[in-house]
C-alpha cells in the first residue's frame, strides 16, 4: 500500500492511498470464496456456485465491502505510523473503482492539530494588573476573622434585629384550615429558607409580641406544606438569640493562633491578603500573555478542537451543578451564555497550542523533581502523608495530567521572565484565566478554590463568597477536602447564620 500525505492547510491534511492491484485480486479471490460457501443458489449444490454467477448477483455488494475494508485497514495504518494527530473525524472525499486487475485510489481529508509558528515569543508587552491593598481590606478581615468566632446570646433588652434568630411559635392557615403548625422554631431574619416571609413579620417583635399577617409564601420555600400558597401566619416571639462577636484582644489573637497578639494578627492577615492580590495578579498577567500571543500571531484551529473543549466546558459546569444538590439536566444556558463559553473554548485551545509551541522550542520540561514538589505542596495543604497523595495521582492514572498542567504553568511563568511587565491599574477582582470554566451569572465560581489554603481562606473570611458558601464546601469535599478550607467555610457560615 502507497500512502501519501498532503497538507491542505494549517490544520487539514488528505491523505492519498494506493492499494496495488495483485492485493485488490487477492481480497476480491478471498471475499468471493468466503461467499461461496455461505450463500445458497437454486441449481447448485452448497459451496459450488461459479464465480461469474456470484459475480453477477453479489459484484456490487462485494466491491463495497472489499473496498469499506481497504479503506478502514489505510485509516488504522495511517494512525499506527503517527501520519496524522486528528482531532476531527475522517472523510473519504474521493474513491475509484475497485476492480479486479487494477490498483484501488482513495484519498481521506481529516483535520488536524495545528502546526504553528509564533513570529516572536519574548520581549512582549505584558499588562501585570497592580496589587493595592489598604488599611480598610486588612480591618474587614480582622472582622471577619472575629466575627467567625461569633456566638449566639439571648437577647432580653431589645426588640429583634435584622440578623438575630428567632425562636417562633407559628401557626399557618388557610381559612380554617391549619396547614402549618411550629410549636417552636427558629427563624433567621435574613432570608429564612423555611418560612421566608415571616423573618420580615418578626422584626421589631420584642420577646412575648404575637402578630398575625397574610403571607405569600414563594414556590422556593422549603417547607413543602406552605410553597407558593398565601396564607395567614399568626407568629409569637418565645425568645431572641443575636450573634456576639468577641473583641480584638492580644489573648483572643493569640488563642487563634497569630503570634504577637492583635498586631501580630493584624499583620499576618495583611500578609494572606497581599499574598491573594499577588497570586490574583499573576494569574491574569499569564492570561495577559497568552492574550498577546494570540492577538499577534492569528491562526485558525479546527472547530472539532473548539467543539470538544466547550463540550468539556459545559461537562464541567454539569458537574459543579451536580456538587450543589441540583440535577444538572436541568441546567441550560442562553445563547449568550454558550457564546462566552464558546470564545473562552476557543482561547483555550489556541493558548494551549501556542505553550505547547514554547515549550518545545525552548526545552522546557517538567522534572520529577518538579512533580516531587507538587506532590509535597499538595500534601501539605491537605494535611496528608506524601505517599497518599501520590497514591491518588498513580491509581487514577493521573500522573500524566498532572505533569501537562505544570508544564503549562512553567511555560506561562516562562513567557513572564522575558516579557516586558507593564503595572496596569487593577480591574475587578479576576482570578482565573480567560479560559477558566465560568459558572452562568449568580453562580458560585469554585475557581477560588484552585489557590492556596490561606488564600482560600483570606478570599472567604473577608465574606465576598457568603451566597454561596453551601456551594463552595461541596465543591471542596468532592475536590481536594482540605481542612483549612473546610474550617473556613464552616467558621464562616457560623459568623453569618
Amino acid at each position: 500500500m502507497k500512502m501519501d500525505v498532503i497538507a491542505l492547510g494549517s490544520f487539514q491534511k488528505k491523505l492519498q492511498f494506493s492499494i496495488p492491484a495483485d492485493e485488490v485480486r487477492s481480497e476480491l479471490d478471498k471475499a468471493y470464496r468466503d461467499l461461496g460457501r455461505q450463500v445458497r443458489l437454486p441449481g447448485f449444490r452448497p459451496g459450488k456456485a461459479p464465480r461469474n454467477v456470484l459475480e453477477m448477483r453479489f459484484g456490487a455488494r462485494v466491491a463495497n465491502d472489499v473496498a469499506a475494508n481497504f479503506i478502514q485497514q489505510a485509516w488504522s495504518d495511517a494512525l499506527d505510523k503517527q501520519a496524522v494527530q486528528p482531532v476531527g473525524r475522517p472523510e473519504v472525499d474521493s474513491q475509484g473503482e475497485l476492480a479486479a486487475g487494477q490498483p484501488f485510489e482513495f484519498s481521506i481529508t481529516v483535520d488536524v492539530k495545528p502546526d504553528i509558528a509564533l513570529d516572536a515569543h519574548t520581549g512582549l508587552e505584558v499588562g501585570w494588573p497592580e496589587a493595592t491593598m489598604g488599611d480598610d481590606e486588612v480591618e474587614d478581615a480582622v472582622r471577619h476573622r472575629l466575627e467567625s468566632e461569633a456566638r449566639l446570646v439571648e437577647v432580653t433588652d431589645r426588640a429583634v434585629h435584622s440578623g438575630d434568630m428567632v425562636l417562633v411559635e407559628l401557626t399557618a392557615r388557610d381559612g380554617d384550615e391549619v396547614v402549618a403548625s411550629e410549636p417552636g422554631t427558629m427563624i433567621r431574619t435574613e432570608a429564612d429558607p423555611y418560612y421566608p416571609g415571616v423573618d420580615a413579620l418578626v422584626i421589631g417583635m420584642k420577646a412575648g409580641d404575637e402578630k398575625t399577617e397574610s403571607i405569600a409564601f414563594p414556590e422556593t420555600a422549603r417547607t413543602e406544606a406552605i410553597a407558593g400558597r398565601t396564607l395567614d401566619v399568626t407568629a409569637k416571639v418565645m425568645s431572641i438569640q443575636a450573634n456576639e462577636i468577641p473583641e480584638a484582644t492580644d489573648e483572643l489573637a493569640e488563642e487563634l493562633g497569630y503570634e504577637g497578639g492583635i498586631a501580630g494578627m493584624r499583620a499576618a492577615l495583611r500578609g494572606e491578603i497581599e499574598q491573594a492580590l499577588q497570586d490574583a495578579a499573576r494569574n491574569q498577567a499569564r492570561a495577559n500573555v497568552l492574550q498577546v500571543l494570540i492577538d499577534s500571531n492569528p491562526f485558525d484551529v479546527p472547530d472539532g478542537m473548539i467543539q470538544e473543549q466547550l463540550e468539556a466546558l459545559v461537562e464541567e459546569l454539569r458537574l459543579q451543578a451536580a456538587y450543589r444538590g441540583q440535577d444538572p439536566r436541568n441546567l441550560t444556558f442562553d445563547d449568550a451564555q454558550m457564546g462566552d463559553l464558546a470564545v473562552r473554548a476557543q482561547f483555550a485551545v489556541k493558548g494551549g497550542l501556542i505553550l505547547e509551541y514554547v515549550a518545545e522550542k525552548e526545552g522546557i520540561e517538567v522534572s520529577d523533581d518538579d512533580l516531587e514538589r507538587k506532590y509535597q505542596e499538595m500534601a501539605d495543604e491537605r494535611g496528608q502523608a506524601v505517599e497518599t497523595i501520590k497514591g491518588y495521582f498513580v491509581r487514577d492514572d493521573a500522573v500524566d495530567e498532572l505533569r501537562a498542567r505544570l508544564l503549562e504553568e512553567k511555560t506561562l511563568d516562562w513567557l513572564l521572565e522575558h516579557s516586558e511587565l507593564v503595572t496596569e491599574p487593577a480591574g475587578p477582582a479576576e482570578t482565573a484565566a480567560p479560559e477558566a470554566e465560568a459558572a452562568p451569572a449568580a453562580e458560585a465560581d469554585p475557581s477560588i478554590l484552585d489557590g492556596k489554603v490561606g488564600d482560600v481562606k483570606a478570599a472567604i473570611e473577608r465574606g465576598a463568597h457568603d451566597a454561596h458558601l453551601d456551594a463552595l464546601q461541596a465543591a471542596e469535599e468532592a475536590g481536594k477536602a482540605r481542612k483549612g478550607v473546610l474550617g473556613a467555610i464552616a467558621s464562616r457560615n457560623k459568623a453569618i447564620s
